[in-house]
């Protein structure tokens, strides 16, 4: 029973503490109509006035808080904007684009040949090896196969050859395909401006691009991998950046992902993993392809930094790829990320989207026959690409077209659009807006936070040891207990406080004390007296 009422009396002293520290607060806080709502001695009586300064007070600091929240809310859920910069922004100052050229046939029929014969002589048939490069297309489409490919897959790698190395062989060669090359109205040699890639089209061609696109059998030999150098033009029109006469090859198709003959282009940036959305038109046989370029330049404040990454929705080149041999762009974040889930799923990565330093970062293997029904699984419940887009141009024919198509990559115009994105509510203009808020509707700043930290963090101790040492000074001296009423014979008259004042004055006048110095007169209408202070005794009981 003794625990139980020191813990009720250690909780009244806690809650006396809570409530003379708030009204220590509100009559010092320097909040506007705070101090109304005080015990002061002008307002301590006046219960009604304290009630309305209350209201407005609340009113207040709801209303402080509903327009805190819509600024926290616009932040979050606009954390960036972008403006328009520059109309006029200069081309020349922009790096030309690679151009990577894919052909609708995936297996030449002579390397085909050659291929067969080269397996033959370590044990494969004929027969075989056709079927296994008929099936090849199905690793870029996902398609499933039967349980023989599978079988001569296994045999395949145990003869030394993989998946990856027989498509790369058996792919139309750069050299046949590419004819004849002008760069900017001069011929240049085009294996110096072509070299062999490996994008989700299979083998290709490409000018301007990354060595990180090349395959591993015809990359060079050094560990860190040379960025492509930037090509500028200075002059826009046909025949101010690339032309390519192609051959197309309809005599050796074999095996194509398309119902007609062509080549497919795709325009990019040189750091790029191309995608669907970088295909841009195709070439055929007899037929001048005029690709026009107008490029659109996205810059971005520093000032972005300062927005958390999930917010602003967009990353700097460092906070984006952990692969860190490649740029980091949109197209390779979505590819990397591609090939990450498709890796935790199926324990591979697809012959078509792979690139060697992510296959080393994550330490799977390429995706095989085997693989194809977890690789259809996931294409037919995730999308990954962007739409596609395919423009396909026609123009006026102006050399032989019996064999070659012709195309040309240009800039569109001298100027291009350039944005500029940064963030809508810096953490600044937020502090900003909040002291703003806060100073309209409480008058209120830092200063009265302080206040706020100091009455609410060190005054409840002040307070707690004050009112313990009283509590501890009643017990050591209490107050006398009157168990019984005992009358005493007053001199005179009653003591001053015993009756109200004014029955003891009016009875001193009509007895005619001497203490008053009363004189009456016979006539009793003239009345006068000696005036003396009168000191009201408080008796406490």
């Amino acid at each position: 029973m003794a625990h139980f009422s020191s813990i009720l009396s250690a909780v009244k002293l806690a809650s006396m503490t809570v409530v003379q520290t708030f009204w220590i607060f509100c009559e010092n806080s320097s909040l506007h109509g705070l101090r109304y709502i005080g015990r002061s001695r002008t307002m301590r009586a006046n219960l009604l006035m304290r009630f309305v300064w209350s209201v407005i007070a609340m009113v207040s600091l709801g209303f402080t808080l509903m327009l805190a929240n819509s600024a926290w809310d616009q932040f979050r859920s606009n954390p960036t904007m972008t403006t328009i910069e520059t109309t006029s922004y200069p081309v020349s100052q922009i790096p030309f684009p690679s151009v990577t050229l894919c052909n609708n046939n995936k297996i030449h029929s002579s390397k085909a040949e050659e291929l067969t014969v080269k397996l033959m002589a370590i044990g494969i048939d004929a027969n075989d090896t056709l079927d296994i490069l008929y099936n090849l297309p199905r690793l870029s489409d996902y398609r499933s196969t039967d349980q023989r490919m599978l079988l001569l897959e296994d045999l395949l790698l145990s003869k030394g050859y993989s998946l990856e190395r027989l498509a790369l062989e058996a792919a139309p060669p750069c050299e046949t395909m590419v004819v004849h090359c002008l760069w900017l109205m001069q011929p240049v040699q085009c294996d110096q401006l072509f070299r062999r890639t490996k994008i989700f089209a299979g083998y290709c061609c490409s000018f301007n691009a990354d060595v990180f696109l090349e395959p591993i059998f015809t990359r060079p030999n050094n560990s860190n991998l040379p960025a492509s150098e930037s090509i500028y033009v200075k002059e826009v029109g046909k025949g101010e950046g690339l032309s390519v006469v192609l051959d197309v090859g309809e005599n050796y198709y074999m095996a194509s992902n398309r119902f007609s003959y062509g080549i497919e282009v795709f325009v990019h940036r040189s750091f790029d993993f191309p995608d669907f959305s970088d295909y841009m038109a195709i070439v055929e046989r007899g037929k001048e392809t005029d690709v026009s370029v107008l490029p659109t330049i996205v810059s971005a404040s520093s000032t972005l930094r300062t927005v958390p990454l999930a917010m602003r929705g967009c990353a700097f080149d460092d906070e984006g790829n952990r692969s860190t041999s490649i740029p980091y762009t949109y197209s390779n974040c979505m590819n990397e990320c591609e090939q990450r889930y498709i890796a935790s799923v199926c324990k591979c990565i697809p012959l078509w989207k792979q690139t060697v330093e992510l296959q080393a970062l994550l330490e799977v293997p390429i995706c095989g026959f085997k693989d194809l029904t977890c690789l259809m699984d996931l294409k037919q419940r995730v999308s990954f690409a962007s739409e596609q887009i395919s423009e396909i141009s026609n123009t006026t024919p102006q050399i032989n077209f019996s064999a070659y198509g012709v195309l040309h990559v240009h800039f569109r115009s001298t100027n291009c659009l350039k944005y500029r994105r940064e963030p809508f509510v810096t953490w600044q203009s937020l502090v900003a807006t909040f002291g703003g808020i806060f100073g309209l509707c409480m008058g209120g700043s830092i200063l009265s936070l302080v206040e706020l930290l100091y009455h609410f963090g060190i005054t409840p101790f002040i307070v707690y040891n004050e009112l313990r040492e009283k509590l501890s000074k009643r017990k050591a001296h209490p107050s006398p207990t009157i168990n019984a009423i005992v009358h005493l014979d007053y001199p005179g008259h009653q003591p001053i406080g015993y009756f109200r004042r004014r029955e003891v004055l009016t009875r001193a006048i009509n007895n005619g004390d001497a203490m008053w110095g009363v004189t009456k007169k016979r006539s009793g209408l003239d009345t006068r007296w000696k005036q003396h202070y009168v000191d009201e005794l408080k008796i406490i009981p």
